[in-house]
């Protein structure tokens, strides 16, 4: 199924980063929270948001550290970063990754431990270096995004290595949200330094396999 976000209809407003998690939290039903819903709810944004739950969820006391969210995170975050590059006006996603749930109480606990530091972000950010939003920044953004994510699977190998590049993937979700440039440039910075310890990491890993 695909939550349909029409570029004619889609909110680019910057929004507040701790609203965004409230709304969120009130997509689920019967105690518990489908990924796909929270996608749906937030696919008439830009693709800031779309980003940053899934980056955010990872690193997430008590939801990231459930066994498979770590894989099911990185996967979302590659599949919105291809949309994102390929600027699509719907958001697919495939059913296995759609109907990844936990439970409501433990995706309420989360955003509780994340709320005060959402909110000290939001003190932090507001509009500026808006050349960061317009073409073709964009372009190169969602490229990085792209090797972000598929970073984030080599960094999932190691206990708790995926926060490097999720980190990233943060910080530039973070800009796209509240329209920050100054958070892009950092998460561009900090993402390139990500991706070139990907392939640093993956020989360790074939060395320690050999």
């Amino acid at each position: 199924m695909a939550a349909t976000a029409s570029s004619s209809t889609r909110d680019d407003r910057p929004c507040r980063l701790a609203d965004l998690f409230d709304f969120a939290g009130k997509v689920g039903h019967d105690d518990r929270v489908e990924l796909g819903d929270v996608m749906d709810a937030l696919a008439h944004r830009s693709y800031g948001p779309l980003l940053l739950v899934p980056a955010l969820i990872s690193v997430m006391p008590v939801i990231g550290a459930l066994p498979g969210v770590t894989w099911t995170t990185s996967a979302l975050c590659l599949l919105v970063s291809i949309q994102f590059l390929l600027q699509r006006n719907s958001l697919w996603l495939p059913g296995a990754l759609r109907n990844l749930h936990f439970s409501q109480s433990a995706f309420e606990k989360g955003v509780a431990k994340a709320k005060p530091w959402l909110r000290r972000m939001d003190g932090f950010t507001h509009p500026r270096l808006r050349l960061m939003l317009h073409p073709p920044a964009p372009l190169f953004i969602a490229l990085l995004c792209v090797a972000l994510s598929l970073a984030m699977f080599v960094f999932s190998l190691v206990p708790g290595g995926v926060v490097i590049p999720a980190a990233a993937l943060i910080l530039i979700a973070i800009g796209l949200t509240t329209h920050d440039g100054f958070f892009i440039v950092a998460g561009a910075i900090t993402g390139s330094a990500a991706v070139s310890a990907t392939g640093w990491l993956v020989n360790r890993l074939i060395e320690h396999v050999g």
